[in-house]
């Protein structure tokens, strides 16, 4: 049976935490790239035509309430995104990070724990809602002529993914699971639209990742199925106490990688 492991591991154990997560839109969303083009839909050959939330988005979103709730713990409270990154803390760990362009320079990169998939609607999309809106001139305040359209997800639609925690802890996946369940708004100009019900259906611990979104919205779905997760999600530990276990765990962690990259670079030197 594959069980949590005890303590962070820099080598892969091949344990894989899956959580089935399904979001509701309480309030229409808009979801968008940072290019200029819209990207609300996508096209599957056996799902027809979707709405999607780019994994992007929603561990964008993640990170920010792991490092929000762990400064409240006053957990290396200066690290935040995106260069100023300390990559010496649990939401580093979990969530990775590049040492040489982070504000502590440090010697090593940090690869994500957490991994996603893009977000599918469970129904098809019939048509897309067109927002308009009076464009205000900032010099006159006044409106004018000018309008402003806005593409929009409608409200009460439910998104499904999966969300993997590789080589977990009990503490990481506390971590995790504590602000999944704060997520509460998602998408563009988040301070007036995309509130959204965010809810853990079910998942699978073992020794692979073998569920999708993809799969799960088949009809009738196919591949492996989540199991009930009551038991485990109830018997994790409090979410500061995971903060702090792991935070009391990364300075061997983190030493002991140092220590390989130094003896590694030490053997180079003397070869030349």
């Amino acid at each position: 049976m594959t069980d949590f492991l005890e303590i962070p591991s820099l080598l892969s154990r091949g344990v894989y935490l899956q959580l089935v997560v399904e979001m509701k839109l309480l309030d229409d969303a808009i979801i968008r790239s940072n290019e200029p083009e819209e990207v609300l839909t996508h096209h599957y050959k056996s799902l027809g035509n979707r709405f999607i939330i780019p994994w992007r988005k929603v561990k964008g979103k993640l990170r920010r309430l792991v490092l929000e709730k762990q400064r409240s713990f006053d957990i290396q409270p200066d690290c935040a995104l995106k260069d100023d990154l300390c990559l010496n803390c649990p939401s580093c760990l979990l969530f990775g990070g590049t040492g040489e362009t982070s504000s502590a320079k440090m010697q090593y990169n940090i690869l994500s724990r957490v991994l996603g998939e893009t977000f599918i609607s469970n129904d098809k999309v019939e048509e897309v809602q067109n927002y308009t809106q009076n464009a205000v001139d900032e010099k006159d305040l006044m409106t004018h002529q000018a309008l402003m359209t806005i593409l929009t997800v409608p409200k009460e639609t439910i998104f499904t993914g999966t969300i993997t925690i590789k080589d977990p802890t009990e503490e990481m996946a506390s971590i995790i699971i504590d602000n999944l369940k704060r997520l509460t708004r998602i998408g563009a100009r988040s301070v007036e639209w995309g509130k959204v019900e965010t809810t853990i259906i079910g998942g699978k611990l073992s020794d692979r990742e073998d569920m999708s979104a993809y799969h799960l919205l088949q009809n009738p779905p196919q591949g492996t199925q989540p199991d009930d997760l009551t038991g485990i999600l109830n018997n994790l530990p409090d979410v500061q106490a995971a903060y702090t276990t792991i935070n009391t765990q990364l300075p061997e962690l983190f030493g002991e990688l140092i220590k390989r990259r130094s003896s590694k670079k030490g053997k180079q030197s003397k070869t030349k």
